[in-house]
């Protein structure tokens, strides 16, 4: 098992020192030419803590697109995690970092020719379908594959639906899926779906699991015997968004539906929830613009441009066309007086628009802005446009959690869900791990009875 790269890669902090101390410490130090994205190790840690008390059955891979920063890549391996892979180069580097071929899926349902004979090259075996073509393909290059079929089942509240591109119709396609993978006699082990991005409701993920069931049973009844359900991505991220109500639909749906007796390994495909309140922007103002507007009683309205040293090219990409744009953390300077603002990114793009319109203490330029849960796609869709730079990317570590991370790659314990173990199994790993404490503190019990 690979071993955090420490120094000069991450940077430890004493247990004694928080990370917004290292953001304020940068933030003297400012101005800077370059936006500086801070990686807090220890949340991602702590993420995944939280999900093994909360979700024990249920193993995740970690969505690599979401945040491929080495770091945290390398945490994750250490940690135990399977990993969600969409290509040939994300496959490639996890194999690199050591992570078994079991511990992969191809999660991708329109792959390149040359993709599929790579994975089949590193006997990455199981991956995604949801259609004919690409069952075909797999037939023809990877005929010993261990096929999951994707259905669809949209959220209506999410940040970016995926439904319109990847997944088939539960009813009026899979079960003929289904019967074309037995007649090309295809080893297909289960289903799998994606409610879509940054999902905000949680009833969902029950109705998706109650479906996948019935197309378990379908299967039966063609000559196959599932093994695996994945239930995706689109577990919320960011620190201001409840995680639990996804966790309680979650558990109650495969407790019912797939009882921890008839042996059903479960997996999901997180990538937002591991990283997303992870990343932390810090960014300076490089210019301002005041301007008075008419109102249409013929008055003025005072309206300030600010034009940040990071934007859409940048770390916000993903926040463009988002219903809720960033929200700016900014310091109250004594007196400030608020004004409506809006807040643009550095090139000379006109998209460029971080915060069209919000109430802010007036800053001056050379002051700091703050962004908090930044860490999703916010750095694997930065481009240098204009030729502005890249922000960059500091990771920092408690010294306590790194000596804990060094006691993992001592033994074989993972911290993590595995359907096919027992719960005794479970309890005793936890009871010796390193980071038992934290996974205690953050047991929570849902009762069945509760509702959602």
């Amino acid at each position: 098992m690979k071993l955090l790269n420490t120094p000069p890669d991450v940077t430890l902090i004493s247990d004694e020192m928080s990370i917004g101390d290292v953001i304020q410490d940068i933030i003297r130090m400012g101005p800077h030419e370059d936006p500086l994205q801070v990686v807090d190790l220890d949340d991602v840690v702590r993420k995944h803590y939280d999900w093994c008390a909360k979700m024990p059955r249920v193993k995740p891979f970690y969505a690599v697109k979401c945040n491929d920063d080495l770091r945290i890549l390398q945490t994750l391996v250490t940690l135990g995690t399977g990993f969600d892979c969409a290509s040939k180069g994300e496959i490639e580097r996890m194999i690199g970092l050591g992570v078994k071929p079991d511990n992969i899926i191809f999660a991708q349902t329109a792959k390149s020719i040359p993709s599929l004979l790579f994975a089949r090259s590193k006997k990455v075996s199981m991956m995604t379908f949801d259609g004919a073509v690409e069952l075909e393909k797999i037939h023809q290059y990877y005929p010993e594959a261990r096929l999951v079929l994707r259905m669809r089942h949209d959220s209506l509240h999410v940040r970016y639906s995926l439904g319109k591109k990847f997944g088939c119709d539960p009813i009026s396609e899979a079960p003929e899926l289904l019967r074309y993978a037995a007649t090309l006699r295809m080893n297909v082990i289960g289903i799998s779906f994606h409610v879509g991005s940054d999902c905000g409701e949680h009833q969902v993920y029950y109705d998706a699991v109650k479906i996948a069931k019935d197309l378990f049973d379908y299967a039966k009844t063609i000559g196959y015997d599932f093994s695996l359900l994945d239930i995706g991505g689109g577990f919320p991220g960011d620190n201001n968004k409840p995680f639990d109500p996804h966790v309680k639909a979650v558990n109650v749906a495969i407790d019912h539906y797939f009882p921890a007796e008839l042996g059903i390994r479960i997996i999901a495909e997180p990538g937002r929830y591991y990283v997303a309140s992870a990343v932390t922007l810090v960014s300076f103002v490089d210019s301002k613009r005041v301007l008075k507007e008419k109102q249409e009683d013929g008055t003025e309205k005072t309206r300030i441009y600010y034009y940040l040293n990071d934007g859409v090219f940048g770390t916000f990409y993903c926040t463009a066309h988002a219903a809720h744009p960033a929200r700016p953390i900014v310091e109250r300077k004594l007196g400030a007086k608020e004004y409506s603002s809006t807040v643009w990114g550095p090139t000379c793009d006109a998209t460029d628009l971080i915060l069209p319109d919000g109430l802010l203490p007036e800053l001056d330029v050379g002051d700091s802005v703050v962004f908090e849960n930044v860490g999703a796609y916010g750095q694997v869709l930065s481009c240098r446009f204009n030729g502005f730079d890249i922000p960059k990317v500091n990771a920092y570590l408690h010294v306590s959690t790194w000596e804990k991370l060094k006691a993992l790659t001592n033994g074989d314990d993972e911290c993590v869900p595995d359907g096919s173990n027992t719960a005794n199994r479970q309890l005793g790993a936890y009871e010796q791990h390193p980071f038992r404490d934290e996974i205690n503190h953050r047991i929570r019990l849902y009762s069945k009875d509760h509702p959602f």
